[in-house]
């Protein structure tokens, strides 16, 4: 028999798997928790039960699915949207912004049930949003209730590869309104609004007549010419021969302007032409072609035979509408698919992963984010198509270091050849990892990247490794597989106070995961929040996401569905503070929650969103006996000032085996009894400590002295208490808040012994 008095000094290895029950060997053992529900992990090590959550309002329409999207202008404007069926609406401080009394509401093209696939990047006031059954588009947030959401305008592509076909397009005109005619089946009636390449120029398709016809707006060049070929008439053209000897062999003739505007119109090398208006009938070229060209002086091919003649005519010198085989239709449309992944690098907006093209990721201009003009330029836009020996379909780009392309069987870098800009000559992709990506966003944490493996189940850690000089992907769920089982379908980062990554799974469930990389900090810890939904006897979250809040953290907002009344109700709720303090009037610790603040009452009302549900109340900084919420409204005991209604929750710490005291060897497997516990508590009042959830005792921190609806004082110390275990082989210990307070576990100090035989 021997004695021992361990330490679970603290919890930053989180909620442990199954399977790890007997991993005595690994320090993370000591540091983990068989359970830990309700409790958010702090990096310093200790674990604080989390905070309510504070009702927002329903959603506009609670049959339909939600989804919520963060828009952050700077920490002090940002904005939560509710994307549902064919609207967003905005949120702003737990609150919703509304226009003469209604709400801000935004229509948009997207589906209650495309809501999951959407990706979004932003900068500055504007956001863009892709999608693959959409035409990228922009929000735009001009006020606090003036926001927009438009179609993208591209410029100038980008474009698919040029045709290689003998198939020809030919334009009846160069400038405004046109048709485009086809020498083959080239168009579908879903071409409305793609891009056409053609004759040196640009043009959208506006209406579908055949597959061998369309009519076209013609747009702009890159020096703002609207024109699919140029015409230029001056009267300051000449001519001259370029055989001046008469030898009869072929030679360049040539064109001279003496104003200079070759360029400026927009002729340029390989341009067919044609001249009419020249005083001398043999200069009157047809089909000639350009073979050099400065701003002043233009080269044509030895077959061009032209005459000595002085300026002074007025001369019309045009690019040539004719069948053209050079030409290019654009990368997104409805006949493609558009993309479904968008980011920002370096100065480019940057797309990619359409229907047709899955594996091709399109970069903007430089500095220009709507600009698709391609060339070589270091500021010229690019496109490129990851070289692989299967279809990789891109599912997300994250910018960081460098642009991380996820797709669908590994993970890819995007860098350039040498220290400088990416540009179109100096790109270069490289494969990391193969382990494939969920057609998730993935979040990142200072030069991390988290994201979620193909299948669901796993978060990995995208990270450069010195030693390999690659990127490495270690496993985040390993030591605790069995808490994303049911799969991620979305994440968030609650950056302040703790660094929390939040998950909403497949099954309803909210888990967290504290990350810390620098301290080795990896702990995950699972959430049933207040409520039920259908069978479940917890709410399920169905969205996440987080902006920045005031006291240094961020808000993070939920999507919560439950059955209320018998219905399927859906509302936007919040996290209180984390860090509420040390006013026990602030701590809040119920679900879809709302806060009374005023003059002394007995009636509470607006609670009409639990009507018929009951709820946990706290008055004054007290605990009060449980109500039922009827015709929106409760009644209280006593009078009270400042009052938190909503529904309750409970928060579960439970130990791994305890493995000391051991004479020979372990103590695992050997019988033992914990006969005293002593708890480090962190502004706590209320606390239940057992062997068992079904073994509990409470600890008091009310005195007789103490009146029963008066508030308590927030507890840090050390609690002593007698444990209520009997033997048994695995000595766990459990520690539990089912009041509406705060509870904070610094370490767990139990006494023991152990007997070895």
């Amino acid at each position: 028999m021997a004695k021992a008095s361990p330490s679970f000094s603290n919890f930053t290895a989180g909620e442990l798997s199954p399977r790890l029950d007997g991993r005595t060997d690994i320090q993370k053992y000591f540091n983990g928790c068989k359970t830990l529900e309700n409790f958010v992990v702090h990096p310093h090590g200790g674990a604080s039960r989390r905070p309510g959550t504070i009702f927002v309002r329903e959603v506009k329409n609670s049959a339909h699915n939600v989804r919520l999207i963060p828009f952050e202008f700077n920490v002090e404007q940002a904005y939560i949207l509710e994307f549902g069926d064919q609207y967003f609406r905005i949120h702003k401080d737990g609150g919703t912004v509304v226009s003469s009394g209604s709400p801000v509401e935004v229509t948009t093209p997207y589906l209650h049930t495309e809501l999951a696939d959407i990706k979004f990047t932003q900068s500055a006031d504007v956001m863009y949003i892709v999608h693959p059954n959409h035409a990228p588009r922009k929000i735009t947030r001009t006020s606090h209730t003036a926001w927009t959401i438009t179609a993208v305008d591209f410029q100038r592509g980008p474009f698919q590869d040029a045709n290689l076909t003998s198939t020809t397009l030919t334009a009846n005109g160069r400038t405004g309104t046109v048709t485009i005619t086809a020498s083959a089946s080239t168009f579908a009636s879903t071409d409305v609004g793609r891009l056409v390449k053609l004759h040196h120029g640009f043009a959208k398709v506006a209406s579908f007549s055949s597959a061998t016809s369309v009519t076209a707006a013609v747009q702009e060049t890159a020096d703002g010419r609207a024109e699919l070929a140029p015409s230029y008439t001056a009267t300051t053209l000449s001519f001259h021969e370029g055989d001046p000897s008469a030898t009869g062999l072929e030679h360049n003739d040539r064109i001279q302007d003496s104003a200079g505007n070759f360029l400026t119109q927009g002729f340029a090398v390989g341009m067919k032409i044609s001249v009419s208006g020249a005083g001398t009938s043999n200069n009157n070229e047809s089909g000639a072609i350009i073979v050099q060209i400065t701003q002043d002086t233009m080269l044509l091919s030895p077959s061009a035979d032209l005459t000595d003649e002085a300026a002074g005519s007025s001369v019309t010198i045009s690019g040539d509408l004719v069948a053209d085989s050079s030409f290019a239709l654009g990368a997104f449309s409805a006949t493609t698919g558009y993309p479904a992944a968008v980011t920002f690098y370096e100065q480019r907006l940057v797309f990619a992963s359409t229907t047709e093209q899955p594996q091709t990721i399109f970069f903007s201009v430089g500095g220009s984010f709507e600009d698709f003009t391609d060339g070589v330029g270091p500021a010229d836009a690019l496109t490129y198509t990851l070289g692989s020996n299967q279809v990789n379909v891109i599912r997300y780009l994250q910018a960081g270091r460098v642009l991380l392309v996820g797709t669908s069987g590994g993970e890819f870098v995007v860098t350039s050849s040498e220290d400088a800009p990416l540009s179109p000559t100096n790109a270069v992709v490289k494969r990391q990892a193969t382990y494939g990506s969920a057609n998730i966003q993935p979040v990142q944490v200072a030069n991390v990247t988290l994201f979620v493996q193909r299948a669901r189940r796993k978060l990995r850690e995208l990270v450069f490794d010195l030693n390999t000089d690659s990127y490495q992907a270690p496993d985040m769920t390993l030591l605790a597989e069995h808490i994303t089982t049911s799969g991620i379908k979305a994440m968030a980062l609650q950056q302040e106070p703790d660094n929390v990554v939040w998950c909403v799974l497949e099954n309803g469930k909210f888990v967290g995961m504290t990350y810390r990389r620098e301290e080795n900090v990896i702990a995950w810890h699972e959430h049933l929040i207040g409520g039920s939904f259908g069978s479940d006897s917890f709410a399920h979250v169905e969205s996440v996401a987080t902006i920045p809040g005031a006291l240094d953290e961020d808000q993070t907002y939920l999507i919560v569905k439950r059955t209320i009344g018998g219905a399927t109700k859906r509302y936007i709720e919040y996290f209180n503070f984390f860090d509420f303090g040390d006013n026990i009037l602030d701590a809040y610790f119920v679900d879809s929650g709302l806060t009374y603040s005023g003059s002394a009452a007995t009636t509470i009302s607006g609670l009409d969103h639990l009507e018929g549900q009951t709820v946990r109340i706290v008055a004054n900084g007290a605990t009060h006996p449980d109500k039922v919420v009827s015709s929106g409204s409760i009644t209280l005991d006593f009078s009270a000032t400042n009052v938190h209604i909503g529904l309750g929750y409970t928060s579960t710490l439970q130990t791994m085996r305890i493995d000391a005291g051991g004479t020979e060897g372990t103590s695992q497997a050997k019988t033992k009894r914990i006969h005293e516990v002593t708890l480090r508590l962190f502004r706590t009042v209320g606390v239940e400590v057992g062997s068992s959830t079904s073994e509990l005792d409470r600890i008091p921190f009310r005195s007789s002295a103490d009146a029963m609806d008066s508030a308590l004082a927030l507890f840090t110390g050390d609690k002593e208490v007698e444990f209520r275990g009997g033997f048994d082989t695995d000595g766990f210990i459990v520690v539990r808040q089912s009041q509406a307070m705060p509870m904070t576990i610094l370490s767990i100090m139990p006494r023991l012994i152990t007997f070895d035989q």
